[in-house]
């Protein structure tokens, strides 16, 4: 049974419905069809802020306008794109999370023995995945794991490929795994203002699968043993937001894990047919579901 709107949901949704004006419906509708991406499915107040951001910034007076310069201008609608997916990552964010991911989750996944299918929904450009590849590197090098990287931003993906990151991407990154898992390159390919570039090595770049996919409406690949998907289902609506956690509970073996966001807790993950051993955590239930984990 649905829970009860609350105040502020019942709010933003008398919000959105001020801002369907025709000028925008027809703008998500052409969104719709050039790009693939239903902009319904998005918190209307931020998305609808968002874009109009771009269009005073493109000096455009309508949404039409606006939709009419990214048919004509590559950069702008490459900008739109990035705008809409929201780029901002860095490795081993938050960092007491993934010492829970190396210290609890994984070893358990491991314990089934074999390789781990590991997937990174809205990967941006790259630091998660990788983040992935070197903590599997370092406690089953000699597994050949698989690490599904994916992303609605096609230019983003070829930026993650070739894994390029800031003095301030790394800051996370404990300094002997800097050492033995980058190499400096003071500002190749960055803007004049980073003040460092670090290189992934070839080895770990060769083990992820970078790849397009639109979390709202194309297929799920499955069997995955953990689904990573951080700070990217905030900006949905609440409907999109259930039936994407459903899809990845499908997309999961029995066991396996769906890692969020620190502000994307899932509040009703026993309807779906989750645990939450650890904040943050889901696994789907199954062979390994009433094992308890062992804190350290």
């Amino acid at each position: 049974m649905a829970l009860a709107k609350t105040y502020l949901q019942e709010n933003e949704e008398t919000d959105a419905r001020c801002l369907e004006t025709a000028d925008y419906r027809q703008f998500k509708a052409r969104i719709l069809r050039k790009t693939g991406i239903d902009l319904n499915l998005y918190r209307q107040q931020q998305m609808h802020r968002r874009l109009w951001g771009l269009v005073e910034r493109a000096g455009k007076k309508s949404f039409m306008e606006y939709y009419a310069l990214l048919e004509q201008d590559p950069q702008e609608y490459a900008l739109f794109l990035d705008r809409l997916t929201i780029n901002v990552s860095e490795l081993f964010r938050n960092p007491e999370k993934w010492q829970e991911l190396r210290t609890h989750i994984l070893p358990e996944l491991l314990a089934k023995g074999g390789p781990l299918r590991v997937w990174s929904a809205g990967c941006s450009y790259g630091a998660e995945p990788y983040s992935l590849a070197i903590l599997l590197d370092q406690i089953a090098p000699e597994r050949p794991h698989t690490i599904l990287a994916t992303d609605l931003d096609r230019t983003i993906l070829k930026k993650a490929q070739q894994g390029l990151f800031t003095r301030a991407d790394v800051r996370h990154v404990e300094p002997h795994l800097l050492q033995r898992y980058f190499e400096g390159t003071p500002n190749a390919g960055l803007p004049a203002d980073a003040d460092a570039c670090y290189t992934l090595c070839p080895r770990i770049r060769k083990r992820v699968t970078f790849r397009a996919h639109n979390l709202l409406c194309d297929p799920f690949e499955k069997d995955f043993d953990l689904i990573c998907c951080r700070n990217v289902v905030i900006y949905f609506t609440e409907e999109a937001k259930e039936t994407l956690y459903q899809r990845f509970y499908n997309a999961l073996k029995p066991g396996g894990y769906l890692f969020v966001g620190g502000s994307e807790r899932i509040f009703r993950y026993r309807e779906i047919g989750f645990d939450s051993p650890l904040p943050f955590f889901y696994r789907k239930r199954g062979e390994t579901s009433n094992t308890p984990l062992k804190r350290t």
